[in-house]
Parts: structure tokens; C-alpha cells; sequence
């Protein structure tokens, strides 16, 4: 599947004129549940070839969106992604902590800058978390792959933030946070990895939800309670540089 991947951002250089500087793959298969339905959710940074393209009044689109069977390709010119990474855009972070990459750092677009605001991510989760608990509660009971894939991508966003809470950088993967996450008891351990294998097997026969509605539900309560605070701003002359480095280098 590499090959194949590799042949068709090889084939967006060509049609878009831009050079590829990192792509990685993000979604279900690095966050650690994917099934047989899952696409390839591919992502990139890129960086356009003709320098007059960044030296024009009209604007010029920084987003490439593909898909091709089951490859779903969405890349990032360098320009919003610096701006992205100036404003701690979780989204961005974790296409940089992916482990898998398709392809490595071409230029060092975010060496030595400013480390990601743990408050601004902290309230993403909360609010993923949140709104998809919402989403829950209006559904229909029972389960279906829908339900159940909400509710892991609930579990995953509550132990990113109880990592960062931690100060320590959270993995992407869910098996990953599991093992970061300090003092997580073992039966939601264990209810957490069988709603995982549950998905993944297609959602067939019963799962009891109980442990983890509770787990989560008190979950929430604590982290509405806190308030982190934003750290200092970075400076964006800082970016700015980066930025003219990278499409003059």
C-alpha cells in the first residue's frame, strides 16, 4: 500500500506543482482502531514550486483534498501549516507525532519552535469529548459501529488530556495512552482494550458499556473543572522566517 501512496503523491506534485514535505498517515489507523472498512487517511505539508504563487494579491488555495478509492489524501500548504503550528493546532500535532510516515521531513519546517500550548490542547479534548458524549446521549440505544467508534474516539480523546495533564506528550494511539495514563485502573484497562477488539470484529454480539458510561461520565466532570492557562505567545517574526526560508530554499 506504501508504493501505491507514495505513486499517487507523487502524481499531486506533478498536477499541483508542489513539493511534498512530509506526509504521514492520521485517522483510525494510527489512533489504534481501525477495522476492514477503514480508509487510509492520508496527510501532508507541501510547499508550492513558483515562488510567485506566495508573491500575489489573489488568494491562492492552501488545501489539496483527493480521493481515490480508498485513499483520503488532504494536504496543508507550509504557510497555513506554520500558522497552524504557531496557534498549537492539535490537529497538526498529531499528523507530526504519526508513526507511520510516508514521507520523512524533506525541509525542517518546525525544528526549534515553540512547543504546543498545553491549554489549548487540553480544551480540544475537552471539547471533542464532549460534544461526541452529547452526540450519545441523542442517539438510540444500542449498539452499532457508529455508537461504538464514538465512544472510542471519546476514550481516546480523555486519555490525551489526562496526558497532557500529566506534562508528558501524548501518543496518538490508543494502546499508546493506555500504557502513559498513571493510576488508570485495570478493569477500565481491560473494558477499554474489549471495546477496541469489540469494534474491530465488526460490533457483533453484546458489549456492556456500563464501566465504561461511568468511567467516562466522571471523567468529564473532572475535566470541566479545570482551567488551564495559555502560556506566552509565540513570536511570529519567528515563523516568518521559517516560512521565507522554506519557499526561497
Amino acid at each position: 500500500m506504501k508504493v501505491q501512496i507514495l505513486k499517487q503523491l507523487d502524481k499531486i506534485e506533478k498536477e499541483k506543482d508542489i513539493t511534498v514535505l512530509y506526509a504521514c498517515e492520521s485517522g483510525s489507523r494510527v489512533w489504534g482502531f481501525d477495522n476492514s472498512k477503514s480508509d487510509y487517511d492520508i496527510r501532508f505539508i507541501f510547499k508550492r514550486n513558483n515562488l510567485k504563487d506566495y508573491l500575489t494579491l489573489s488568494d491562492r488555495d492552501d488545501v489539496v483534498e483527493v480521493m481515490c478509492g480508498n485513499l483520503d489524501i488532504v494536504g496543508w500548504d507550509v504557510k497555513k501549516a506554520l500558522f497552524l503550528h504557531y496557534g498549537s493546532n492539535p490537529n497538526l500535532r498529531e499528523w507530526l507525532k504519526s508513526p507511520v510516515v510516508y514521507v520523512d521531513f524533506r525541509q525542517d519546517i518546525f525544528k526549534d519552535l515553540p512547543d504546543f500550548d498545553n491549554a489549548i490542547l487540553k480544551y480540544h479534548y475537552l471539547n471533542i469529548a464532549n460534544n461526541n458524549w452529547r452526540r450519545l446521549s441523542g442517539m438510540e440505544s444500542g449498539l452499532s459501529e457508529k455508537t461504538v467508534k464514538l465512544y472510542l474516539h471519546i476514550i481516546r480523546c480523555i486519555l490525551t488530556w489526562m496526558v497532557i495533564n500529566d506534562k508528558n506528550s501524548p501518543s496518538v494511539n490508543i494502546y499508546g495512552l493506555l500504557k502513559q495514563v498513571n493510576g488508570l485502573d485495570s478493569e477500565i484497562i481491560r473494558n477499554i482494550e474489549g471495546l477496541m477488539e469489540y469494534y474491530k470484529n465488526g460490533c457483533r454480539g453484546d458489549f456492556n458499556l456500563e464501566t465504561a458510561d461511568s468511567w467516562i461520565g466522571d471523567c468529564l466532570k473532572t475535566m470541566k473543572m479545570d482551567f488551564p492557562k495559555k502560556g506566552k505567545t509565540p513570536d511570529l517574526e519567528m515563523y516568518d522566517e521559517r516560512f521565507f526560508r522554506i519557499v526561497t530554499g
